[in-house]
């Protein structure tokens, strides 16, 4: 691995602003109503379950980003296929994110750009980003995390003393019983935002202190959880389950009601510039995996040109994803998560588990 290095409140920092991401803006899980908030609690479990896995094949090849130890637990060619696949699958998902924040500029803002022009003003400015590097990105992560969590608690205390939130929309807890729950919860509410941590075996190897990567990834994972859990509360408190449900962008109708004293009011454009960045960030992540899995597999150093290449894949594919916004929508929800998530982020790294329990058991076997 190259000499670049991260530490841990910097890993920290990236993880939590990638786990709030879209799911701010989204409020995934939405569809089980006033119980999404118990959507996001058992998330944060299952989250913290699969980050154990991850983490159990870093412990194993701590040098190595998950391209590099699939092709040593299944061989060049096996393994090779199936980093090649994780990298298309990053660029997937990179692509996806940025589509999603496309579409939230031209509901909001600009309703009269189209979707290329914004999409490429926004990949050039990922492009220019991923080409500083690993540790340059962290360090602007960190000064990120410190806007958005000051801003949100801002807000938070806003709609508090405004009078805008109303707990009873929060009840009957469990009116229509764990059937919703469990739907919202299996397999969309694990996989994303938790499962979509397996981007991180890709970064974990250029942390300083690699025995702190369980620490300090579970803490963010908790962190991530109940701050995503009391923004469901909150978006619940404010808006009223059927409202959250019908709106595209829960967070930026929620911000639209605030009117303190006719002075505080049209906070849209400010909760804008914040899922700009944490949209930003997201997608840079995706981006910085793609690039580096694509090196460790063709053994190449990333140029610029090969960086503009993906971007520009990126790029496209954001446009190319779906027809419509509510297309895009429906394939993130029902298709995805079945055939690409399920496969990718727990599938894959459960028979990687079992092949490297195998292998120990019979190495003694094969000694003797």
């Amino acid at each position: 691995m190259p000499k670049i290095k991260i530490d841990g409140f910097q890993l920290f920092c990236m993880m939590v602003i990638f786990m709030f991401g879209s799911n701010l803006l989204l409020d995934i899980g939405k569809s089980a109503k006033q119980d999404v908030w118990i959507v996001n609690l058992l998330s944060t479990l299952f989250g913290c379950l699969l980050y154990f896995m991850y983490i159990s094949l870093f412990k194993k090849y701590p040098d190595l980003p998950m391209t590099g130890y699939l092709r040593k637990i299944w061989g060049k060619y096996i393994g090779g296929a199936f980093s090649f696949c994780y990298i298309i699958y990053f660029i997937y998902l990179a692509s996806r994110v940025l589509r999603d924040f496309e579409e939230l500029l031209i509901s909001s803002t600009y309703r009269r750009t189209s979707l290329i022009t914004l999409g490429i003003c926004m990949i050039l400015v990922l492009i220019y980003g991923v080409h500083l590097g690993v540790e340059a990105f962290a360090r602007v992560a960190c000064l990120c995390f410190a806007i958005i969590i000051i801003s949100l608690l801002i807000l938070n205390i806003m709609f508090v003393l405004g009078g805008y939130t109303r707990l009873e929309n929060l009840q009957p807890v469990l009116g229509n019983g764990w059937g919703l729950v469990w739907k919202e919860l299996i397999p969309t509410g694990i996989t994303v935002p938790f499962g979509e941590l397996i981007t991180f075996t890709m970064i974990l190897p250029y942390l300083n202190k690699k025995s702190s990567a369980v620490k300090v990834g579970l803490f963010a994972i908790i962190i991530g959880g109940v701050s995503l859990t009391l923004n469901s509360i909150l978006l619940l408190s404010v808006l009223g389950p059927e409202a959250v449900l019908r709106s595209n962008f829960p967070a930026l109708t929620a911000v639209s009601y605030i009117n303190i004293a006719d002075f505080i009011e049209r906070l849209d454009t400010f909760i804008l510039v914040l899922m700009i960045i944490l949209g930003f960030i997201k997608i840079s992540i995706f981006f910085f995996c793609a690039i580096i899995g694509a090196a460790d597999l063709f053994q190449m150093k990333p140029s610029p040109m090969f960086i503009y290449l993906v971007g520009g894949v990126i790029f496209i594919s954001s446009i190319m994803i779906a027809p419509s916004y509510q297309a895009h929508i429906n394939e993130g929800l029902k298709i995805v998560p079945y055939l690409l998530h399920l496969p990718f982020l727990i599938g894959i790294p459960i028979l990687l588990l079992l092949t490297v329990y195998i292998k120990q058991k019979l190495k003694p076997a094969a000694v003797s």
